[in-house]
């Protein structure tokens, strides 16, 4: 038995056992006062004792609420059953609330009991969950306290609360939880907590495989256990104790934080001869357990009791007070995987082999490569796996993946190693080539995608079939890429200024496997495209506070920085919610550097910061669009948790996007992610070099008047630089250039009456070789009304440019036990809760590259197979913007009419030369019921439709489509007509019902016709 006594009884809230589901991972090292394990002395100085209370989380931002830690000391007994004293005892205490930052230290206290059994922790600090409206929810901290002694079991008391307020009056109508209230401890009132000591309950065991040998070094562990479907450290578990519920809470009498207890006593490993033994462990009591051999098997999971129990099964298993429990394992075999050419037999080297199991998340012997002979040696549990060969990124055949079963062990056998052969079949081999078609000169910087013969869904092209690496045209305006064959139809992706010009889609081309196909796309140059797209936009801004020279070197600069293939490696350092943070002093500071020196920054974030701050190692990889991010943490705080066949260790959290679509891997929970632009789902963003300057692009344009007034600032001279600053309006400005190169040293604002902070600062700046410049240093931050919301330090260590760009450039490597969150199958409207159940998975084995894995795995694929029901009900004409020459309009009533749309755009020439055409429709069809509308793509904006709709004099109305959710295609509205180029053209019957797709002249015909009709 367990008891308590006090003029204050405890309570816990009934969501205690929730505690883990609803921990956070706290992105932030808290800066706590930790008091010390071992309780102090009575007679400790008063200084030295910790505040009454330290807030740590100001209200709001810990999932809404705040967080502190308030000092309280707890007294007790420790007995036997027999009621005696107990001397030497270890006495615990752990502290969380409904919501614990990850990183939380719940081991707040720690004595021994003297030789009266009498105990005392004194002064330590519990964890009180600040609720963000204490009437419905009062201040509460959840504590349980517990014990050790030898040649005794664990121990612990029912779970308590503390609310650090004056006990209310009751009030048993009103309060639904007045039993909770009743039982809780309260400011100031004493908090005794007795604990009885009863015999342990002893557990021992030996580990063996099948064929009975130990199995040296299994893992062990009861109550606080790794989880089941992935290798991390990552812990679950569940301890109950079963002869009584928690007379406190009307509820069981659970150890959550089971984490807690010293591992001596819940965690053990197997000796030589596979023996374990358990000493201390609690009578009466329901452990989650977990027996792991190691990685090359299936850990096995269950609950165990120390209870006697008529029943067990293979999922629970009752041990009572002294009991013994023996289990076997199937131990893994060699498997040789041979894998050679289809049509040669001849071996291949140097492929990645990979088994996928069937049912268990299997993390050694699963992936090999293959020596010269073509054999890759597994190890592999007896059962049904997948196994996929990917060869290496210079060898021209095809991903397979094949089904196979790995026999038990067969005492006849002759050998004990299963051979089985996998036969790559070659890959068609595609010499992509992008050529101007004026000059005969190739096109350098031309990235193209491609779409299958049943499906107009377009694919980013890439050289191999292990990484998707996004390759663009080389300096001779070519790609080599290994496909697979079939027939394919190839699109310019990238410049968007190419990608719908003439000839940017070729026709419908066979590939065939081990052979060359040399495809030449012949491109309209960019001189052909509407002003609007090309010189006028990229003219400086007359009315600008910086000179046009000064704004023609930052767009150089912004160009360089997109388009060249970059690798940054940084120390970076974040803060955030810091209330005492004097930002105002380190800007002084920091303006006294000189900025062309890097300056010493740790040194001097630790003069503002005195808190220990966590650096770590970012590499940022960009190129264009395509965004690529990996974050290193500190080894020591965070140990690495997974690494590749080479034995390098996996980034804590890698992102990358292409600038459309993100997809994410957080080494810390071991989830993988992609989330859809615009599906309403999490976007991740990814850093990139681009975050590192200021390097302003004249394509970039901004919502101000063309004839507005040039701002007012104070411009002066300081030696090598340029200071702009003003102060008007209640806010402050300040930018600093150097004049040379137009590089930004500073960029301050400041606004009132809120205090508004927002400060960038650049150091060092260095020349790369083709001219870019970057910093060496960067430190920014945003502070309101004096309390920093976050600061960012960035040192760059190392650049790059990468030529050519590695394949894997832009990969994420995910390892066996990832759970993936596809979420591309879901409907826009489907609630998180529903759509976060339905779209996980969880790899069997490891990946290359997450992209690659996602386009094996498709969920969804657009239908554009078919044509539109001609002669039924018309897609609707759902745009982002009717407007005319004369700006934003309503939506056209086509009630009655015929309805003729042009779907264009003014990136593509031939959509151009149908405009002349179009206008005349309007006049012939001026008096007749018939609705003219000219359908533009999204790239452009409406004051540019308007503008450029005026100086063609179109009459007719206009639309602009929603931008689209994919990379590669077109609006919706558009692709609900399956139009697969520009231009192309509909026609709606006076009923609503579309008759027509296809060309202008024949539309045209179409709607004589149903003119005709109608009379």
């Amino acid at each position: 038995m367990v008891c308590a006594c006090g003029s204050g009884t405890g309570n816990c809230r009934l969501r205690w056992q929730f505690w883990t589901l609803l921990s956070l991972s706290a992105a932030l090292q808290l800066c706590l006062w930790q008091s010390p394990l071992l309780a102090a002395e009575p007679q400790q100085p008063e200084t030295s004792r910790p505040p009454e209370v330290v807030t740590i989380y100001e209200p709001g931002r810990l999932g809404g609420h705040g967080a502190s830690l308030h000092r309280v000391t707890i007294t007790g007994t420790a007995r036997n059953a027999d009621g005696k004293p107990l001397k030497d005892a270890d006495i615990y205490v752990a502290s969380r609330g409904w919501i614990t930052p990850g990183d939380f230290e719940q081991l707040r206290g720690h004595t021994r009991s003297d030789e009266n059994g009498h105990y005392e922790l004194k002064d330590v600090q519990l964890f009180v969950i600040n609720n963000r409206d204490p009437h419905s929810r009062p201040d509460e901290s959840d504590f349980i306290v517990f014990g050790t002694k030898e040649n005794y079991g664990l121990t612990w008391h029912p779970a308590r609360n503390y609310r650090p307020a004056a006990r209310p009056e009751e009030n048993e109508g009103r309060d639904r939880n007045s039993h909770v209230t009743r039982n809780a401890f309260y400011q100031n009132e004493p908090i005794v907590i007795d604990l009885q000591f009863d015999a342990p309950a002893k557990l021992r065991g030996v580990i063996t495989d099948r064929q009975g040998h130990p199995l040296a070094n299994a893992k062990v562990q009861l109550g606080h256990v790794d989880r089941s479907f992935t290798p991390t450290p990552n812990r679950t578990g569940s301890c109950r104790y079963l002869k009584q519920e928690n007379p406190y809470l009307n509820q069981t009498d659970s150890f959550i934080n089971f984490s807690v207890v010293p591992s001596t006593v819940r965690e053990t490993y197997t000796d030589a001869q596979g023996r374990y033994e358990f000493t201390q462990l609690r009578r009466d009591t329901s452990y989650a357990a977990n027996i792991d051999p190691g990685l090359e098997f299936a850990p096995w999971q269950f609950t165990l009791m120390t209870a006697d129990r008529a029943r067990t099964s293979r999922d629970t298993v009752a041990t009572g007070y002294d009991g013994e429990f023996n289990h076997q394992f199937t131990a893994p075999r060699d498997v040789t995987v041979h894998v050679v050419q289809s049509d040669s037999g001849r071996p291949l080297s140097n492929v990645m082999v990979t088994a996928h199991h069937i049912g268990d998340v299997l993390r050694g012997g699963i992936q090999a490569r293959t020596d010269s002979q073509g054999n890759a040696k597994l190890r592999l549990i007896p059962d049904e796996y997948r196994l996929v060969a990917e060869p290496s990124t210079d060898q021209p055949f095809l991903y397979l993946s094949q089904q196979h079963f790995v026999p038990k062990r067969d005492a006849a056998e002759k050998t004990d190693t299963p051979h089985v052969t996998m036969k790559l079949s070659p890959a068609a081999i595609v010499k992509l080539k992008a050529i101007n078609t004026k000059t005969g000169a190739p096109i350098p910087g031309v990235r193209f995608n491609y779409e299958t013969y049943d499906s107009g869904e377009q694919i980013p092209v890439s050289t191999q079939t292990v990484f998707v690496d996004y390759p663009f045209t080389n300096d001779t305006g070519e790609i080599q890429a290994f496909m697979e064959p079939g027939m394919r139809r190839f699109v310019v992706a990238e410049p968007y200024s190419l990608a719908q010009a003439d000839g940017s889609r070729s026709e419908r081309i066979k590939l065939t496997p081990g052979q060359i196909t040399e495809v030449i796309i012949r491109l309209t140059p960019v001189e052909s495209l509407p002003t609007h797209l090309v010189a006028r936009d990229l003219q400086p801004r007359k009315n600008s506070l910086y000179t046009p020279e000064i704004q023609k070197k930052w767009h150089i600069q912004s160009e360089l920085l997109r388009l060249t293939p970059l690798r940054v490696t940084t120390q970076k350092v974040s803060l955030r919610r810091e209330s005492s943070f004097d930002t105002r002093s380190l800007l002084e500071e920091l303006r006294a550097l000189d900025p062309y020196q890097l300056p010493d920054i740790k040194s001097l974030l630790n003069k503002y910061h005195p808190a220990e701050t966590e650096w770590y190692k970012q590499v940022l990889t960009a190129h264009g669009n395509f965004k690529h991010e990996a974050r290193y943490f500190n080894s020591e705080t965070h140990p690495p948790l997974f690494f590749n066949l080479s034995g390098q260790p996996l980034p804590n959290i890698t992102s990358m996007t292409d600038g459309w679509n993100t997809i994410q891997h957080s080494s810390s929970t071991n989830q993988a992610s992609i989330n859809l632009t615009r599906k309403g789902r999490v976007y991740h963003s990814v850093e990139s070099p681009d975050d590192l300057c200021e390097w302003t692009s004249l394509r970039h344009r901004f919502p101000y008047p063309l004839n507005g007034k040039q701002p007012e600032a104070e411009i002066r001279h300081e030696g090598r630089k340029i200071i702009f600053s003003s102060e008007k309006d209640h806010t402050v400005f300040r930018r600093v250039l150097d004049q040379e190169t137009g590089f930004i040293f500073e960029t301050y604002y400041r606004m009132f009456p809120k205090d508004y902070e927002q400060a960038k600062l650049y150091f060092a700046p260095v020349k790369l070789a083709n001219g870019l410049i970057l910093p060496g240093m960067q430190i920014h931050w945003k502070a309101l009304a004096g309390e920093l919301q976050i600061l960012e330090a960035v040192v760059i260590e190392k650049t790059e440019i990468l030529s050519p760009v590695p394949v894997d450039a832009f990969s994420i490597a995910l390892p066996a036990g990832t759970e993936i969150v596809d979420t591309r199958q879901l409907p826009e409207n489907i609630s998180y809760t529903a759509g976060n159940q339905m779209s996980k998975r969880v790899l069997r084995g490891p990946v290359n590259d997450f992209a690659t894995y996602l386009r094996r795995h498709p969920y969804f694929s657009h239908e554009m197979q078919t044509d539109p029901q001609l002669g039924r009900y018309a897609p609707k004409l759902e745009p982002a913007l009717w407007l005319t020459t004369e700006g934003p309009t309503a939506a056209p009533d086509l009630n009655g009419n015929v309805a003729l749309i042009h779907f264009w755009g003014t990136r593509n020439p031939s959509s151009l030369d149908q405009l002349s055409e179009m206008n005349s429709a309007y006049d012939k069809y001026a008096d007749q019921p018939v609705v003219l509308i000219g359908f533009h793509d999204w790239a452009i904006s409406p004051s540019q439709l308007q503008e450029f709709a005026t100086q063609q004099e179109l009459k007719y109305m206009l639309a602009i489509v929603h931008r689209p959710e994919e990379a590669g295609w077109f609006g919706k509205t558009i692709q609900n007509f399956r139009v697969r180029e520009l231009p192309q053209t509909a026609v709606i019957d006076q009923q609503g019902n579309l008759t027509f797709t296809g060309t202008l002249p024949e539309a045209l015909q179409k709607v004589d016709e149903l003119l005709e009709e109608k009379k």
